[in-house]
């Protein structure tokens, strides 16, 4: 598979999965799944890390414009690479999905929330940045490696 074909797919799916995780958390807001001081900390909780990775995604589409997708000589990227990157940024995202729900449903308290929140936040999301900076840096960047 080639970096462009695994970046596109990553992209759609950072893309798609924020914005679920953004209205499924004004919807069980709207539903009384959150208190409105919760739902304040949740939103500034989620906010940062849905701004590294959009952020990341954005400045690569931004300055690579005019790149056509899957140039010819691009090189593919190897399968323990791309194993990594299909299983931990969904399990990344999806284990924030299913906490959310959780607190929503009252099957944990927001206290609970906060602590899981930070657990995934410490064990994932330095390897999901790292997989995030990877395949999003721009030409500039690479050449400075």
């Amino acid at each position: 598979m080639s970096e462009t074909i695994l970046r596109n797919k990553i992209s759609k799916f950072i893309l798609i999965s924020n914005a679920v995780l953004f209205v499924t958390i004004i919807i069980l807001y709207l539903f009384n799944g959150f208190l409105p001081d919760e739902f304040t900390v949740l939103i500034a909780l989620i906010s940062p890390v849905t701004a590294v990775y959009i952020g990341a995604l954005v400045k690569y589409a931004i300055e690579n414009k005019n790149v056509i997708d899957n140039p010819p000589n691009e090189k593919p990227v190897n399968q323990l690479y791309v194993t990594i990157s299909y299983w931990s940024i969904p399990f990344h995202f999806s284990s924030i999905f299913i906490i959310i729900v959780l607190k929503a449903i009252n099957l944990m308290t927001f206290e609970e929330l906060k602590i899981s929140f930070s657990i995934i936040e410490t064990f994932f999301g330095a390897y999901v940045g790292y997989i995030v900076s990877s395949l999003f840096k721009t030409p500039d960047e690479k050449k400075e490696d």
